[in-house]
């Protein structure tokens, strides 16, 4: 009898540590369970940031039907994985001399990287008119503030657009010299109508499809005489 209380107390004790080691063991489980469920949904997975909030940075555009009427909007990396119609603007750059500026694409680009382009190409945003998107693409590529916008081209959505709808502007002249964004622009420089004639004559594998396209129609530079009767070429998709 006089043994009993002991086994009694070291059964309870026993049992009590169980517990104990029972309950030890599932609260890691479950703070772990608490600290990974908001690395899952903290964030889009590189490669598929469609999904992210816009206050993410996710840049948002208006899709079309082929007159140009808006559909829906989506996110830019979602509608560049299929063929909607949507909106684009190209921009060329003039100084007081008549030069147009180029910019050599940076390396990232989605669409013909390290290639010289015209001064600043991209898309029209959800809820922005194209003179609006020229000018911010200016002030975001080039750090340009232009004043004035001419409209030099429109070209309906199709299949050789890469399904965008383009407008063409001509902005300038300006007399600042332009600050290159090193996210969106590797490079830069002036050209007039003897140089760029040059680069398409030599060098036609650096430049980009719009580049090429603004210059044989003749839009780049007006007084082009020798560029008024070259053929149409295709448009490429852009940008």
């Amino acid at each position: 009898m006089g043994k009993r209380p002991p086994s009694r107390t070291a059964d309870e004790t026993d049992g009590s540590r169980r517990t104990a080691a029972a309950r030890t063991a599932k609260t890691p489980r479950l703070r772990a369970r608490g600290r990974s469920a908001p690395r899952r949904s903290s964030g889009a997975k590189p490669g598929h940031q469609d999904d992210a909030d816009p206050a993410d940075g996710v840049e948002y555009l208006e899709i079309t039907d082929e007159r140009d009427r808006p559909l829906l909007v989506m996110p830019i990396a979602q509608a560049r994985r299929q063929t909607l119609r949507h909106r684009v603007v190209l921009v060329m750059l003039h100084d007081a001399e008549g030069r147009v500026y180029l910019q050599k694409r940076a390396a990232n680009k989605h669409r013909y990287p390290s290639r010289w382009d015209l001064s600043a190409t991209g898309h029209v945003q959800a809820g922005e008119s194209r003179e609006d998107a020229a000018l911010r693409e200016l002030r975001e590529e080039l750090g340009i503030a232009a004043g004035r916008l001419v409209r030099r081209a429109e070209i309906p959505a199709s299949e050789a657009t890469g399904f965008a709808h383009i407008t063409l502007f001509a902005a300038g002249p300006v007399g600042e010299a332009p600050r290159p964004n090193p996210d969106e622009v590797a490079d830069g420089m002036f050209v007039d109508a003897d140089e760029l004639n040059a680069l398409l004559e030599h060098f036609r594998d650096m430049l980009t499809p719009a580049l090429i396209w603004a210059t044989e129609r003749g839009d780049v530079f007006r007084d082009m005489p020798e560029l008024a009767h070259a053929r149409e070429p295709e448009m490429p998709g852009l940008p």
